[in-house]
């Protein structure tokens, strides 16, 4: 009888933090793996869009699209921007243009 009260114990943990987990790896197949599934020719369009668009300061402006997806809970958003972002950003570390379309 011992057993099944233990076995109710755990259950009941079980069933508390299923939620957790289950938020959280939402979280990250949503704001990490679905993003990083995106061609990468799509977010060099977009990064070279950005440079293009806001020639003072893109990765500046990629930021903000990418925070104000992080306010609107678009966690898909929010990642695809964080691609673009840091291509921006490696883009100005080179010294590159944007490419031509």
């Amino acid at each position: 009888m011992e057993w099944l009260w233990l076995a109710l114990k755990w259950l009941t943990i079980a069933a508390a933090v299923s939620p957790i987990f289950l938020g959280i790896g939402w979280v990250v197949v949503e704001g990490f793996i679905l993003p990083s599934r995106i061609p990468r020719e799509e977010i060099e369009a977009m990064a070279d869009d950005v440079m293009r668009n806001h020639p003072s300061d893109p990765e500046e402006w990629a930021l903000m699209e990418e925070h104000a997806a992080w306010h609107r809970s678009q966690n898909f958003e929010q990642g695809k921007w964080r691609r673009v972002r840091k291509l921006i950003s490696r883009r100005i570390l080179r010294g590159d243009r944007p490419h031509a379309v």
